[in-house]
């Protein structure tokens, strides 16, 4: 019986180690799912409310079939025009229900044409630049042209630097367009484009001082190319005391800075100093150069990071 019970025993342990290592090995080898699924095929069929095309009903070379749903949201690559016969691919959300009917129905995010050279790759990638399938990294470069969806420019109140641009493009849906990669994994690639797939009205620059975000007038650029920035709301969060003489348009910051709206020479401890640009008074606030703080105040602690203006000081 003492057999019985040791011979259990060891068959129990045995048992229990067996499965704890299947799990282990279970959970390396989990995959995770990139942020976009998507379906290759060529189009047969267009479907158009006006002259917006609305489905598309597509097969692949494997006899696959597939209808394409767009929407206001859908972002068509390089403007790109669909007409039957077309070889094209379209991206859909991994993580969205689905109908499961047949042929399934994808409601498209991204689509694009089936490019003859390089590659590309839609998917969401986190701080280190690292899809969320874990299968490509990314590495910028001067080179490296990088576009909103709709095919302008970053706005950046400054030329960034290269870490400003990866802290910017973290954590963000895009399509990323490259030609050769390491092979390591994961991958690195360098890339030729990237198409941040955020809308842009959702990075209008915010101002943060002492690490508390402002609901300021907008900032915005000058004729020159100067950032222009409201200066009250700012000094005030900065615990300056902020006058206006409305007779002789000058503002008063604090006890030793003063300037005249329309001009660009600004006092300071009984000093001028020269801007790039005058003051403005817009919509109601009185805008200054965003060096004002730096060169006027004497504010070291002044950066932009991407469209991110942090301002960090005591009076």
């Amino acid at each position: 019986m003492k057999k019985w019970i040791k011979l259990i025993t060891i068959t129990s342990v045995i048992l229990c180690i067996s499965i704890v290592t299947a799990l282990a090995v279970q959970a390396e080898y989990t995959h995770v799912q990139p942020f976009y699924l998507s379906f290759t095929g060529n189009v047969k069929e267009i479907e158009k409310t006006g002259e917006v095309i609305t489905k598309i009903f597509l097969e692949n070379e494997e006899g696959s079939q597939a209808y394409f749903m767009f929407n206001e949201n859908t972002y068509f690559a390089d403007d790109m025009q669909i007409e039957e016969g077309d070889r094209i691919t379209g991206y859909y959300e991994s993580d969205k229900p689905m109908i499961l009917i047949y042929p399934p129905q994808y409601t498209i995010c991204i689509v694009t044409p089936v490019y003859e050279d390089g590659f590309v790759k839609a998917d969401k990638f986190d701080s280190d630049l690292t899809s969320r399938d874990g299968q490509l990294r990314i590495n910028i470069s001067e080179d490296t042209e990088i576009l909103w969806e709709n095919n302008t420019e970053i706005n950046w109140i400054k030329k960034p630097t290269l870490e400003e641009v990866e802290k910017v493009l973290s954590n963000r849906q895009m399509l990323v367009y490259y030609d050769v990669t390491t092979k390591s994994i994961p991958a690195q690639t360098t890339p030729n484009r990237i198409v941040v797939l955020s809308q842009q009205t959702e990075d209008k620059p915010v101002i943060f001082v002492n690490d508390v975000e402002l609901e300021t007038p907008n900032v915005y650029i000058s004729e020159t190319g100067t950032v222009m920035i409201p200066v009250r709301v700012i000094s005030e969060a900065l615990g300056y005391e902020v006058k206006w003489n409305g007779d002789e348009r000058e503002v008063t910051v604090g006890n030793d800075i003063s300037f005249v709206v329309g001009e660009n020479n600004y006092l300071s401890n009984e000093t001028y100093i020269s801007l790039e640009d005058a003051t403005s008074l817009k919509d109601g606030s009185t805008y200054v150069p965003l060096n004002f703080f730096k060169k006027v105040m004497n504010i070291d602690n002044l950066s932009v990071v991407g469209s991110k203006i942090i301002i960090n000081a005591l009076p």
